[in-house]
């Protein structure tokens, strides 16, 4: 049952990935998409942009990304939304899987929720049938969960009903005097607030070991924690990453050297590419996690996910080596030493830009989306190559 549980949050964190991505992909856009809309409800309704809401009611399943997502026609299936915003305004018959950096569920839901994003809220008039499974920096509940809750959150604020056991997992947990929990609640918290007149029909149990394995003990964090000099851990990761670029070119020296050149070669394809994979890869899990079957391929997907993320940010880097040591020799080819010594420059000079308020962050997420491009580039490249002849 516990492999069931966590299972959830990771397809939890998964969704909160994508929104995450989604979002940064919508406002990235041009000023002034329309709003996408279903040019039929008829079966299934799958939409995409920077606006996304159906025309009309969905007789079957309703998938929407989009940078806001606005479901105010009922779905008579299951319903898939990632984005920005998320707002749930009519009934969804079925399962309801929401992320994003708000969700806000204002209507009943036949099925199981399982939604996760910044501020996660169940308005008064959300009912779930089915229980859910909720995670987020902040989740607010004022409306009814048939069945079990399971949360986790940095704060959580429950002004509503469940009437079955609860199982919460945050630094706050808030029990409001409208609060109703008919069943047990077990809960791994620094606090629980408990106002007069909550109602908690079973036992209440603290999961001490909890608290320990995620840091909530203070004496705890207190021995692990580091108090350096703020550039110590910039050092630290500075020679992770020009080892990590030491490796890739060691191991794959044409790859590395000819994937950077496509950002060059076609810049607008390497960062329309990479921004493509980035959402892609993400939604592709979500969608394996939400088949069953497919949950070890999703799990192997979502694994696999940072060290794409590292190896698209050392091709940019990499780019950017190849550029300084062009305009500074005037010559593109390079040795190892040369190649990791104008490598090691290009990442110092990252490092102090990721220091700048956004556009640290910026400059960060476009070096990783171009050289994710690229490399996609070089590699279907590479594949429409002609064989080689033998001898």
């Amino acid at each position: 049952m516990k492999n069931i549980v966590w299972r959830r949050y990771a397809a939890a964190a998964v969704l909160a990935t994508a929104g995450c991505a989604l979002q940064g992909f919508a406002q990235a856009q041009a000023p002034a998409s329309a709003d996408a809309a279903a040019s039929s409800t008829s079966g299934n309704v799958y939409l995409a942009g920077g606006s996304v809401r159906p025309a009309g009611p969905v007789e079957g399943d309703f998938v929407a990304f989009g940078g806001r997502v606005v479901a105010d026609q009922p779905v008579q299936g299951d319903a898939l939304l990632a984005g920005g915003s998320v707002d749930v305004r009519a009934p969804v018959a079925d399962n309801l899987r929401a992320a994003g950096g708000d969700v806000a569920i204002d209507n009943r839901v036949g099925g199981e929720l399982l939604a996760a994003g910044g501020n996660v809220t169940l308005t008064r008039s959300a009912q779930v049938g089915q229980g859910a499974a909720l995670a987020g920096g902040l989740v607010t509940i004022d409306g009814k969960i048939v069945g079990r809750l399971r949360a986790a959150a940095r704060r959580i604020v429950i002004n509503g009903e469940v009437t079955g056991d609860a199982r919460l997992i945050a630094e706050q947990i808030e029990l409001g005097p409208t609060a109703r929990i008919d069943g047990a609640l077990s809960h791994a918290s620094r606090e629980l607030m408990r106002a007069d007149g909550a109602y908690i029909g079973g036992p209440i149990t603290r999961d001490e070991g909890h608290d320990r394995d995620h840091g909530f003990d203070r004496q705890w964090q207190r021995q692990w924690q580091f108090s350096g000099p703020w550039w110590i851990g910039l050092l630290v990761g500075y020679l992770g990453l020009l080892a990590a670029a030491a490796v890739l070119v060691l191991l794959f020296p044409k790859f590395s050297a000819d994937a950077p050149q496509m950002i060059r070669a076609a810049p607008w394809r390497a960062l329309a590419l990479g921004l493509a994979v980035l959402v892609g890869v993400p939604v592709l899990a979500v969608l394996l996690f939400i088949t069953l079957l497919g949950i070890p391929l999703g799990i192997a997907v979502f694994a696999l996910y940072p060290l794409l993320l590292l190896a698209g940010y050392l091709l940019g880097v990499l780019f950017l080596a190849q550029r300084a040591r062009a305009a500074l020799s005037g010559d593109a080819a390079a040795s190892l030493r040369t190649t990791l010594g104008f490598a090691a420059l290009a990442l110092l000079a990252l490092a102090l830009i990721g220091r700048l308020p956004v556009v640290g962050a910026l400059v960060g997420f476009i070096t990783t989306i171009a050289g994710i491009g690229a490399g996609v580039l070089e590699w279907r490249r590479r594949r429409q190559l002609p064989p080689r002849s033998p001898g």
